[in-house]
């Protein structure tokens, strides 16, 4: 047991000089215990999107103005009611006219409301319609029914009166133009955005200011409008001259009410290959009255008239169409076995005003086969 005594003494001495340090060979130091606190993260930084280039003052206008005209020819286009003129004035064959001395070649004055309509045209080329370019037509459709004014290329209708047409559509008596129509026509051959703000006037008691374009704009908007630049008795479908264009713009008359009220197209030049044939064009339309009240109201006192079918005959030759009896301007050309309406003819029976494809216009009776009843049902002029 004794044993047992010591061998545990043993052990806990052993296990005390365990504990004991060690003495070192130099100066003990001290411990230092280091706590480290842990940084709070630190957010990086979110990433930046490329730089966006800043539109310049120039493009910004340019996409303010497309805007403006865009929304201001919508806005136009949908009128119902308006009082619409529009004028074609021009110098020099290329464009139309006779000569070198400007003429008004087109004017037009007409009130407009839905479906009703007043005109008065006068063209000088009315004369191929077998119309007096000076007298012109004058016209009334309210209500669906046509009224004219005669004389007229129409069965029956001979005298300077006003003649009830009925309900059926009378193509001549058409208007030619239609605010919905220009006003597509002139959008779409510009590019907005090229034009620039100018001048201001007071129209209708309206702020408005013009925008206009530079020359090359000019030939995509006349063509567009049917008067082209074409070579002297070309078709108006014909192909385009080389032209210079020496001084020409566009202009649209924005007012401050959202609505256009003027759309002008000027050019002034001549044919490169030829620089002294020379032309000037003028094409201006004036709105006036936009979605007022306009009354549009029958002619009093016109002469019904029943537009039976026309009498017609077919040309066995070909041959000229022309403005009068004998040696008259030529208008046009009758072909072989065209059918035509029989309008009026002279006393003699020697010749027939005709409606044509061509034209409307004179051709001497050897050019037709027109059977005895047939004659008679036409009207004789002396």
């Amino acid at each position: 047991m004794h044993q047992r005594y010591l061998v545990l003494i043993a052990g806990a001495f052993a296990l005390l000089m365990m504990a004991v340090p060690v003495p070192a060979s130099g100066p003990a130091l001290a411990q230092t215990i280091v706590t480290v606190t842990p940084s709070p993260a630190v957010p990086l930084p979110a990433p930046v999107a490329p730089a966006q280039p800043t539109a310049s003052p120039l493009a910004a206008l340019a996409r303010e103005t497309q805007r403006l005209l865009t929304a201001g020819l919508e806005r136009t286009a949908a009128a119902s009611a308006y009082r619409l003129s529009v004028v074609v004035r021009a110098a020099g064959t290329v464009a139309g006219a006779r000569g070198a001395r400007e003429e008004v070649l087109t004017s037009y004055e007409g009130d407009h409301n839905g479906p009703d309509v007043s005109y008065v045209l006068r063209s000088s080329d009315l004369i191929r319609q077998g119309v007096d370019p000076a007298t012109g037509i004058s016209a009334v459709i309210v209500g669906g029914t046509t009224y004219g004014r005669g004389p007229l290329p129409i069965h029956g209708v001979t005298e300077p009166v006003w003649y009830n047409l009925g309900s059926e559509p009378v193509v001549l008596l058409q208007p030619r133009y239609r605010l919905d129509e220009l006003v597509r026509r002139v959008g779409d051959a510009l590019d907005l955005a090229t034009l620039t703000p100018g001048r201001t006037e007071a129209i209708e008691a309206q702020r408005c200011t013009a925008y206009q374009s530079g020359k090359d704009a000019v030939q995509p908007v006349l063509t567009a409008l049917g008067r082209p630049l074409t070579p002297p008795r070309a078709s108006t479908g014909g192909a385009l001259l080389d032209v210079r264009i020496d001084r020409g713009a566009v202009i649209l008359w924005h007012c401050s009410d959202g609505l256009l009220r003027r759309i002008q197209v000027v050019a002034a030049g001549s044919v490169r290959q030829q620089p002294s044939n020379v032309f000037a064009s003028n094409v201006t339309i004036e709105l006036r009255g936009i979605n007022r009240r306009i009354a549009i109201s029958a002619p009093q006192e016109a002469q019904a008239i029943q537009r039976a079918p026309e009498p017609g005959a077919v040309a066995v030759r070909a041959g000229p169409i022309r403005s009068m009896r004998g040696a008259g301007g030529v208008l046009g050309q009758l072909n072989v076995q065209e059918a035509v309406i029989l309008i009026e003819r002279s006393a003699d029976q020697r010749w027939y005003r005709v409606r044509a494809s061509a034209a409307t216009g004179w051709v001497g009776a050897a050019l037709l086969t027109v059977p005895p009843a047939v004659a008679r049902q036409v009207p004789v002029v002396p």
